[in-house]
């Protein structure tokens, strides 16, 4: 695996992975930027020009509201090199038991709950950091994130969303749940496969509700390439496939 791979990777589930993991990733993470020269050399020349203490005291933005309760939010540095040597630094804060993450969490993203507040983490701050880390390495590997590439495939799945009769999605996804069921009910007949059949099924589903022709496509063959493999899903699939029929897909 190449340094962007490696780090896109291990940033982006650190992004979609569940808070009950966030240790886990969070390590992750700062394993692949000592394991990366180029991260790590970003790292070590910001801190020695900006001091983390100084950069998260501007970082800190505080109001108080009408009924006399402070408020509390974080924005983060505007440049590259400051966005990204920040937020490892923060991690680093987390990874070491210096700051108490759900605290954090709490003082500021506060939602209606911990997983809410978690998503608002990492939309408005790994997000960013993952964006920085990616146009770093680019320098190295500048190919890597082609920007006609990128555009070419935002074009091809920048698509009209297609037309699922109400009927036909909401079996679709009762279907979708079966064959969860029918997995999971199998036991060790389909463990070669149960993780994949899962992944498949997730997202199937969101690709449902996207109504994107050209997510739909790839997912559903993905899903329906493991069922065939099974005897007991063959009637499952040919419901689906006759439900299928009814999206268009072109």
């Amino acid at each position: 695996m190449n340094e962007l791979a490696y780090f896109t990777d291990s940033v982006n589930k650190l992004i979609d992975g569940k808070l009950i993991l966030v240790d886990k990733n969070i390590a992750s993470v700062l394993r692949c930027v000592a394991a990366v020269p180029a991260l790590r050399k970003c790292l070590a020349d910001t801190v020695r020009s900006v001091s983390y203490v100084t950069e998260f005291s501007r970082a800190r933005v505080t109001w108080t509201r009408p009924d006399g309760t402070v408020e509390a939010r974080l924005k983060l540095p505007a440049e590259r090199n400051r966005i990204f040597s920040f937020v490892v630094c923060l991690l680093t804060e987390v990874d070491s038991g210096r700051r108490n993450f759900l605290e954090f969490l709490r003082e500021y993203y506060d939602d209606k709950d911990n997983n809410a507040a978690y998503e608002k983490f990492a939309e408005q701050a790994l997000r960013p950091f993952k964006r920085a880390g990616e146009s770093i390495l680019q320098t190295v590997d500048p190919e890597s994130l082609n920007t006609e590439w990128v555009m070419r495939a935002e074009r091809y799945f920048n698509v009209e969303k297609t037309y699922i009769p109400t009927n036909v999605l909401g079996e679709l996804l009762n279907c979708v749940q079966q064959v969860a069921a029918e997995f999971y009910s199998a036991g060790e007949t389909a463990l070669r496969h149960y993780e994949d059949v899962m992944n498949c099924c997730e997202c199937f589903t969101h690709a449902l509700y996207l109504k994107n022709p050209r997510i739909i496509l790839p997912s559903w063959l993905a899903l329906r390439g493991i069922m065939e493999q099974y005897p007991f899903a063959q009637e499952l699939l040919q419901k689906m496939t006759a439900l299928m029929q009814h999206v268009s897909l072109n």
